[in-house]
């Protein structure tokens, strides 16, 4: 499913991934930092206790960067990404993945800004937001997680990283943009996730290179 939009935004992330690369776009140095990233998100996933079996969603899924490592992982037919620049995804299919885990494992994918994820066929077991709301206001925030909602069982598990600042106030006048880092402070995010109908797991630093907090939390 592809739904691209023409939006100055837009094109202006295409011109920086034309420019620099898919690779500096996410926010990796090259190719040996991207990969040591992917082992690391897949490392963390296998400590969380993700299983072949189990349905993954990647919201954000940018240049298959954790993909890499868990689309092979997986059973074939268990993966699903969304990013909104194609760019991206097509470096992920084209440089990323060989031939044979593409048709071996059959990942979906769709291209839109949107958060529209009509293209999931079926109820997922893990959600992963990398480095996805840390880039996201919370209108988009909550829009992102309505639409996770509906795809979501009892156990399901929803896993984002966001930038925490003690003393945020709420209400901030930014908008979404992948090359902003916008901040919350930890109760903000525990009141934006409530009102979204979910439960918290866990709200704490975790390890990440950034100093990203990790969110994790379930309906």
């Amino acid at each position: 499913m592809t739904e691209t939009d023409s939006t100055p935004l837009q094109q202006e992330y295409s011109e920086k991934i034309q420019n620099n690369g898919a690779i500096m776009f996410i926010g990796s140095n090259n190719r040996s930092d991207f990969d040591t990233h992917s082992e690391t998100h897949y490392d963390y996933l296998i400590e969380q206790g993700l299983k072949p079996e189990h349905v993954f969603l990647d919201v954000g899924c940018g240049a298959c960067r954790t993909a890499q490592k868990i689309v092979p992982y997986l059973h074939k037919n268990n993966y699903y990404g969304v990013d909104r620049m194609p760019e991206l995804i097509e470096f992920g299919l084209n440089e990323v993945f060989d031939e044979q885990t593409i048709f071996g494992k059959n990942p979906k994918f769709s291209v839109n800004s949107e958060f529209n994820l009509d293209f999931v066929d079926k109820p997922v077991d893990y959600v992963w937001c990398q480095s996805l709301m840390s880039h996201l206001d919370e209108h988009d925030i909550k829009k992102c997680l309505n639409n996770i909602k509906r795809l979501c069982h009892d156990n399901t598990r929803i896993y984002f990283t966001y930038f925490q600042r003690q003393g945020q106030e709420r209400h901030q006048n930014i908008n979404s943009n992948s090359k902003v880092d916008i901040q919350y402070d930890k109760k903000v995010m525990d009141n934006i996730v409530s009102e979204c109908g979910y439960t918290k797991i866990f709200n704490n630093a975790f390890g990440h290179p950034r100093g990203q907090w990790m969110y994790i939390c379930k309906v």
